[in-house]
C-alpha cells in the first residue's frame, strides 16, 4: 500500500506505527505546492489518501481540497482528526462523496483498527463483492496467501507478475500454482488481470480515464491491458468493459477464475484377453 498524508506529527507517527514498516507512507506538505497532494494524485501511483480536516496547511483550502478529490474520485480518503468540533464540522464538509471514512483520533484508531480500516477502504466495494464471491474457496487458502491476494486487489499496481504473488504469499510459485488449482481457481494469471481489470472499470466510472492513462496507473503497457481485458471477458473490443454494468462485469470475473480445467475423455482401452499357457503342461 502507498498512502499519502496530510497529517500533524503526532497523528503521522500514528498512521506510520499502524500501518508497519510493509507499507509506504509519503508525507504531503500542502495541497497543491511541489511536495502535495494534487502532485502525488497526478502521479496516480498513491492507494490511499489520509488528512486531517483541522490541519492548518488547509486553513481556507477546503473548496479547492473538495475539487481535486472530486477529479480523483477513485482513490479513498481517510479522515484522520482530532475530536473538536472545528474539525469535525470540515470533516463533514468531505465525508459525502468518493470512498471516505472518519476516524477520531485517540478514540478509534488503535493500530490494529486503523489497518484493518486502511486496508478495506483500499479495496474498492467492486473488488470487495468479487472477493466475497469467492470467499468460499478462499477459506481453504493458507492465511498468506489470502493476505497476498488481498493485497494484490487493493493495490494491482504493485504486482506485475504471479512471481510477485508468490512472493508476498512467502510461498514458491509452483507452490502458489497448486494450492490456488485446488481451491478450483483456473490460475493465479487469472487473479491478476481480474484486479486490473476492476480497477480499470473504476477508473473508468469514477475519472473516465482513458486506456493510456488507466495503463499508466497500474504500471502496464496499453496493448497488455488491452489484450488482457479483452481475453478475460472475451470481447472483440476494450471499449466493451465501459459498457458492461458491474454485475455482468463481476460475473465474467467469477467464471473466468473459477473455470475448471477438464481434459478431454478418452474412450476405454480394451484389455487384451489373457490367455492360459500350456507351455508347462503334464504331456
Amino acid at each position: 500500500m502507498i498512502a499519502v498524508a496530510l497529517l500533524p506529527d503526532l497523528l503521522l507517527g500514528r498512521l506510520r506505527t499502524a500501518l508497519g514498516a510493509h507499507e509506504t507512507i509519503i508525507p504531503a506538505s500542502s495541497i497543491d505546492e511541489s511536495d502535495s497532494i494534487a502532485s502525488a494524485l497526478e502521479r496516480g501511483d498513491i492507494d490511499l489518501l489520509v488528512l486531517d480536516p483541522g490541519d492548518r496547511r488547509l486553513d481556507r483550502r477546503m473548496h479547492t481540497l473538495s475539487t481535486l478529490l472530486a477529479r480523483y474520485a477513485a482513490v479513498p480518503v481517510l479522515l484522520y482528526t482530532a475530536l473538536t468540533t472545528t474539525s469535525v464540522a470540515l470533516a463533514a464538509q468531505l465525508l459525502p462523496d468518493g470512498t471516505r471514512r472518519l476516524v477520531i483520533a485517540g478514540v478509534e484508531d488503535q493500530p490494529g483498527a486503523l489497518r484493518a480500516l486502511a486496508v478495506r477502504m483500499t479495496l474498492d466495494a467492486l473488488a470487495q463483492r468479487f472477493l466475497a464471491s469467492v470467499d468460499r474457496q478462499l477459506a481453504e487458502l493458507p492465511a498468506g496467501v489470502v493476505r497476498a491476494i488481498q493485497a494484490l486487489f487493493a493495490a494491482p499496481r504493485r504486482f506485475q507478475s504471479v512471481e510477485d504473488i508468490a512472493l508476498a504469499s512467502a510461498v514458491t510459485r509452483r507452490h502458489l500454482e497448486r494450492v490456488t488449482r485446488r481451491v478450483g481457481f483456473a490460475s493465479c494469471r487469472e487473479l491478476l488481470i481480474i484486479a486490473r481489470t476492476l480497477t480499470a472499470f473504476r477508473l473508468l466510472q469514477h475519472e473516465h480515464r482513458s486506456l493510456g492513462e488507466i495503463a499508466a496507473r497500474l504500471d502496464v503497457q496499453p496493448r497488455v491491458l488491452g489484450r488482457q481485458v479483452r481475453a478475460l471477458l472475451g470481447a472483440s473490443s476494450t471499449f466493451d468493459l465501459a459498457r458492461l454494468g458491474a454485475d455482468e462485469l463481476l460475473d465474467a470475473c467469477t467464471r473466468a477464475l473459477c473455470r475448471r480445467q477438464t481434459l478431454p475423455s478418452r474412450p476405454p482401452v480394451p484389455r487384451a484377453r489373457r490367455t492360459r499357457s500350456t507351455m508347462y503342461d503334464e504331456r
